[in-house]
């Protein structure tokens, strides 16, 4: 469909003066699009360095670093009058939270929108460029956000994920409103009003890289060592940790157990870079990791969640077949109509009402509705 694009040259808001001229206006409209622009791909001491706004009228890049207070756009967004749109808000909301302890009251996700639509493609990109013909440069997707002055391609760039997002949101809405699943949309939408940040500080963050579990007892007490050693420094550096040293060269460290600068430099798969520029650091982590007590030694915690018995599999596997039938007929990747939890949830509860369906809360009410509950409890339940 057409769609009217804003000729207008972005508005960048560097100052507090346009700032308050900008919010101002922003207050009385009924409704704006938001994104942020974080630079964790870069940094270690990550923040929001970007804030895109776009009413109908206009859009704005503002700028964090030279605004100080941006209490308005905290207000806008708690207020349930404004409806706010995203697209994709789950990790916008987060650090929203995080940085200013700001929450939406009143959202549109337009990503949440186009899943519940069982549109084949999700991003932003792909959304544009079918109902728009809007063909966004992913080149700028990496762009280090915290770097000044911004450049015209980076503040377009930007822009760009709010530009058209009203006119997505309408679009979007309209298909919602056709299929009967606006109020399917609205619930997952009030979910959203409640994420938060969520940090982990339990010190086993080394055991979530891709292949530490394997790794045998003494290897393991090396790549602990290593991971502190690589977020201490990342930290000194305020780089993205693996801009530091990456997670397979953590493996492959623990692993090898160099204790020589030559044993360490003759290792594949460590940077020749890292291995020249850290060698005495990164020796000194493989020793500690290797002077652990065997009584010292990481545990890997298995799981906690107890086994499902013999009929609850047998009855999670006739509910998954069930849920795969149902997400062909109403469209929607099965994933999103209702994951494997949800209904491994579903056969531990072993509902025998509606009523007791209702009860478990990994469910949503339209998950509900659109698996159609006595057939579903009919499911559960065959001999």
């Amino acid at each position: 469909m057409p769609v009217s694009r804003n000729k207008k040259q972005p508005l960048v808001v560097d100052d507090a003066k346009p700032f308050a001229d900008l919010t101002k206006r922003l207050r009385k409209q009924p409704r704006i699009a938001l994104d942020t622009e974080a630079a964790s791909y870069h940094r270690y001491y990550d923040r929001i360095y970007l804030v895109q706004v776009s009413s109908e009228a206009e859009t704005a890049v503002i700028d964090p670093l030279a605004v100080k207070d941006l209490a308005p756009i905290g207000e806008m967004l708690a207020d349930p009058d404004v409806e706010i749109v995203f697209h994709d808000a789950d990790y916008d909301l987060r650090v929203l939270d995080r940085d200013y302890g700001f929450h939406a009251r009143n959202l549109f996700d337009t990503r949440v929108a186009a899943q519940l639509l069982g549109e084949p493609g999700v991003g932003l990109g792909a959304l544009l460029e079918k109902y728009f013909d809007v063909q966004v440069d992913k080149k700028m997707q990496r762009a280090d956000w915290s770097r000044r002055p911004l450049t015209d391609e980076m503040i377009h760039y930007a822009a760009g994920d709010t530009t058209f997002l009203l006119a997505l949101r309408d679009t979007l809405a309209a298909k919602l409103e056709k299929a009967g699943r606006m109020a399917w949309a609205r619930e997952e939408f009030a979910r959203l009003e409640h994420l938060r940040w969520t940090t982990s500080n339990d010190g086993q963050s080394f055991l979530r890289v891709k292949g530490a579990k394997k790794l045998p007892p003494r290897s393991l007490a090396i790549l602990r060592a290593v991971h502190q050693w690589r977020d201490g420094k990342a930290g000194e550096l305020d780089r993205a940790p693996f801009r530091v040293l990456g997670n397979d060269a953590m493996i492959t460290l623990a692993k090898a157990a160099p204790t020589t600068a030559s044993a360490l430099q003759r290792i594949r798969g460590v940077p020749d870079s890292a291995a020249r520029r850290y060698s005495d650091e990164l020796l000194a982590a493989v020793r500690q990791g290797l002077d652990t007590p065997e009584d010292k030694y990481p545990k890997v915690e298995r799981g906690k969640r107890p086994k499902m018995t013999r009929a609850t599999e047998a009855a999670f596997e006739r509910l998954k077949s069930y849920r795969n039938r149902r997400a062909r007929v109403v469209g929607i990747e099965a994933g999103v109509f209702c994951p494997n939890g949800t209904l491994q949830a579903i056969a531990r509860a072993a509902p025998k009402t509606v009523d007791e369906l209702e009860a478990i809360d990994e469910l949503r009410d339209w998950q509900i509705e659109a698996l159609d509950p006595e057939v579903l409890l009919k499911t559960l339940h065959e001999a």
